[in-house]
């Protein structure tokens, strides 16, 4: 039997590479245009662009590894019945439960894998490249700045900026800025400036050149001028894009007498660093009614039911998410939803495979009515 369980086991991990190498390719060709505008534009080394991509490296493999796991594990079991494998082992004796532990084994490698990533996950949870680019330079808060987007900035300037040739140099820059509740909105138009980073403390020094200064107040202030500075300080890193632990989140949520939606939607998703992980058992053995049922319905049949399961599997997380914005589903239950819909179709196909239940005889008989069949005739 071990030599069995080490051959099944082995026929796991190729496919599962493959499609891991795959879907790795896929997520980062979503990416490839920020990638080049760093390397190009914004004057990165590959160095730090790889830093960068390392970071966010969890969020991407979280995500893929289930759906690895059930390719690897549908190929497998579709190869095995299709060279008449499965036959062979039974008719030595060997039940088809007796293989289930190499899958177990290869499951429970891809379940600490992903935990593990899902909790380095959490350090960057809905933060994408853009966002990043602040943590990895805390002191560079220029490469913050996003051309044709509003930048907010420690939520009292909004900075937008048409042209952003180099990492220094800005042209069409419109700034809107908002000391307090009460205090003047000045508003700040030029034509074009150059970004020097403050390090102590942290910040951005902006030299505009040929523009407008606008202040409202008691005493408004219209002025044009041919060069101007502004100094804006601050710790815009770590306050912005600190990510909140579950107590944390739960005691604000307690605080509050009417929580945002956004605070539910950020519980469930820390919940879900947690729950997600077990998909791999899951999505393990729901490749073997794939790959064994679908194996006379063609050689992408299995595949077809697989990649339907994942899509309604994301489908499902995605109308949880809804659900919880809407306060109809409390963030626990949410994260579990998903899993628990896919224990329960993985339960209800593994005891048809394993009591043999023929498919096709379940299935109503459904007949033409008869004055169509006379037609057809």
């Amino acid at each position: 039997m071990k030599i069995i369980h080490r051959y099944l086991f082995l026929e796991l991990l190729t496919p599962f590479f493959l499609s891991l190498l795959v879907l790795v390719i896929l997520l980062l060709t979503q990416q490839a245009l920020l990638i080049m505008n760093l390397l190009v534009n914004k004057g990165l080394s590959v160095e730090t662009v790889f830093r960068l991509l390392s970071m966010i490296f969890p969020q991407f493999l979280s995500m893929i590894i289930p759906v690895s796991v059930l390719t690897a594990s549908t190929a497998t079991f579709h190869r095995l019945a299709s060279d008449g494998e499965i036959i062979a082992f039974k008719a030595s004796g060997i039940s088809l439960s007796r293989l289930l532990l190499p899958l177990f084994l290869f499951a429970a490698i891809g379940f600490g894998t992903n935990f593990y990533l899902s909790l380095k996950a959490m350090e960057t949870q809905g933060l994408s490249l853009q966002d990043l680019l602040v943590r990895v330079f805390q002191k560079k808060l220029s490469l913050a700045i996003k051309p044709q987007s509003f930048n907010n900035f420690m939520g009292r300037f909004i900075i937008y900026v048409e042209k952003m040739p180099t990492l220094s140099h800005i042209d069409g820059v419109f700034i809107y800025q908002k000391e307090k509740k009460t205090g003047p909105r000045t508003v700040i138009f030029a034509q074009s400036g150059e970004i020097l980073n403050e390090r102590h403390p942290p910040g951005l020094r902006l030299k505009l050149s040929h523009g407008t200064f606008f202040q409202e107040g008691s005493a408004q202030q219209y002025i044009r001028f041919g060069s101007y500075d502004l100094t804006i300080t601050g710790h815009h890193t770590d306050d912005s894009i600190r990510v909140k632990s579950i107590d944390e989140i739960r005691a604000e949520i307690a605080r509050s007498p009417s929580p945002d939606p956004s605070l539910f939607r950020a519980l469930e998703d820390r919940y879900k660093n947690y729950t997600y992980p077990f998909s791999c058992f899951f999505f393990a053995f729901l490749g073997i009614p794939y790959g064994i049922y679908t194996m006379r319905s063609g050689r992408l049949a299995g595949f077809v039911f697989a990649t339907v399961t994942v899509i309604l599997f994301y489908m499902m997380n995605t109308i949880d998410d809804l659900m919880v914005s809407k306060r109809l589903l409390s963030p626990a239950a949410a994260a579990l939803a998903p899993d628990i819909v896919l224990a329960a179709l993985m339960t209800a196909l593994l005891f048809m495979v394993f009591h043999e239940v023929d498919v096709k005889s379940r299935l109503p008989r459904i007949s033409l009515p008869s004055w169509l069949r006379r037609r057809r005739s």
